[in-house]
């Protein structure tokens, strides 16, 4: 089951650092990402309660960084770089490193207008689901991506794609983030004191579930941004999200 990675991290045509981290980004997705959905399957074990949560928030850490990657290319070839430097400590927290708030949710919580000349370049919010992000890449590309495959033949595994709101979208999809990342920290960190409060069946395959709708929605929306690195040809990009959606019904 390889969609996935390719619906997050693109086609394998491409050269340098960026292949290299690309390359190992759709590793770890499709690894997973197989797990993940085939706990979706698979009755309650010891196994999917306590490694399933773990398999979500990977799935839902790097495909947010392949996806950071491709529409920022500087910052996935920046942090590439750096990690390769000879005295690169891995045991040592680098204030430059991937952070989940930063890189995927931004920082500023506060309300401001998009455009305005008082805003300083370096404070103007490069994050995934930002404001600025959802105008300028997620909104056109959702939008052309739902004038294209309403132009395809119908097909069942599209009915979630057909029943998103684009001028919903982004802030739907970054409250879903923060409260699944949240969610699987908790189970990843095991937090939980009182057994009462472990995850149960259905709460591991919900948030099984949810993880790979919303990362295969982004993953599919990306391939209809113009500027996105290695993005398949757009039939393609639809191809591989209903092959994916075999497995997550």
């Amino acid at each position: 089951m390889n969609s996935l990675g390719s619906l997050l991290c693109g086609h394998e045509n491409c050269d340098g650092i960026a292949k290299v981290a690309l390359g190992q980004l759709r590793a770890s997705i499709n690894r997973f990402g197989e797990k993940a959905t085939t706990f979706l399957s698979e009755s309650a074990s010891e196994e999917m309660l306590a490694f399933g949560p773990f398999c979500a928030r990977v799935l839902l850490e790097n495909s947010c960084a392949a996806l950071v990657g491709r529409l920022d290319a500087f910052r996935m070839l920046y942090l590439s770089e750096f990690q390769a430097q000879p005295d690169y400590d891995p045991g040592k927290r680098a204030k430059s490193s991937f952070s989940w708030t930063g890189d995927v949710i931004p920082e500023d919580k506060a309300a401001h207008a998009l455009w305005n000349n008082d805003h300083d370049a370096p404070k103007i919010s490069r994050a995934l689901l930002s404001k600025h992000f959802e105008h300028i890449y997620w909104k056109p590309a959702l939008e052309a991506m739902l004038d294209f495959v309403s132009k395809r033949k119908s097909d069942p595994a599209l009915a979630e794609i057909f029943a998103i709101d684009a001028d919903r979208y982004i802030d739907e999809s970054k409250g879903r983030s923060i409260q699944l990342y949240s969610m699987l920290s908790k189970g990843v960190h095991w937090e939980f004191f009182a057994s009462a409060l472990l995850f149960d069946e259905s709460t591991v395959k919900t948030a099984i579930r949810d993880t790979c709708l919303l990362v295969s929605h982004l993953g599919l929306i990306s391939h209809f941004v113009p500027t996105a690195y290695a993005s398949l040809d757009r039939m393609r990009a639809v191809d591989e999200y209903i092959e994916f959606r075999k497995f997550v019904p």
